[in-house]
C-alpha cells in the first residue's frame, strides 16, 4: 500500500459526522485496529527491508574487496570487480554509491515515511474520542444544558 493510499483513507475515516456522534464514538476502536494493522504490517517490511539492505552491503563489501568466488558471482549475477580494491577508508563511498544498495535505502526511507504517517494517524484516533466528547459538550452548551 502506498502513503497517499493510507491518506486518501484516512481522509475518509477521520470524518465525524455531527449530527451522529455516537456512531462516529463506536467506530473508533475499528479504526484503530485498521490502522494498527497496516503500522504493524509497515514496521515488520521495514526491518525486511533493513535485514536485506544489512545483507547486500556485507556481499557488495566483499565484490568490491574482490573476495567472492566465480561461484557467488554467477548466482548473484554479477561481473568480477575489475579495478583496484578501495581502501577501507574509501569503502563507505563506494557502498553509498552503489545502485543496487541506494534502491533498497531509498524503500527504507519510504517505509519510515510509511510509518511516520501511521503514527500521526493513530494518535490523532487517540484524541478522537476527546474531539467527540467535546462536540458533544458544546452542543449541550448551545442547548442551554
Amino acid at each position: 500500500m502506498k502513503v497517499e493510499e493510507v491518506v486518501d483513507m484516512w481522509e475518509q475515516d477521520s470524518a465525524i459526522d455531527d449530527n451522529h456522534l455516537d456512531t462516529s464514538s463506536i467506530t473508533t476502536p475499528k479504526l484503530h485496529a485498521k490502522y494498527l494493522k497496516l503500522l504493524i504490517d509497515s514496521k515488520i517490511r521495514k526491518a525486511k527491508c533493513t535485514a536485506d539492505y544489512n545483507q547486500l552491503r556485507q556481499l557488495k563489501f566483499r565484490y568490491y574487496r574482490g573476495e567472492m568466488t566465480r561461484d557467488e558471482l554467477k548466482e548473484l549475477g554479477w561481473e568480477q570487480w575489475q579495478y583496484n580494491k578501495p581502501l577501507k577508508a574509501e569503502m563507505d563511498e563506494f557502498l553509498k554509491g552503489d545502485a543496487d544498495l541506494i534502491k533498497l535505502d531509498a524503500r527504507i526511507e519510504y517505509m519510515e515515511t510509511m510509518i511516520y504517517t501511521l503514527e500521526s494517524i493513530l494518535t490523532q484516533i487517540k484524541a478522537r474520542d476527546w474531539q467527540i466528547r467535546n462536540a458533544i459538550s458544546y452542543k449541550q452548551f448551545l442547548a442551554g444544558s
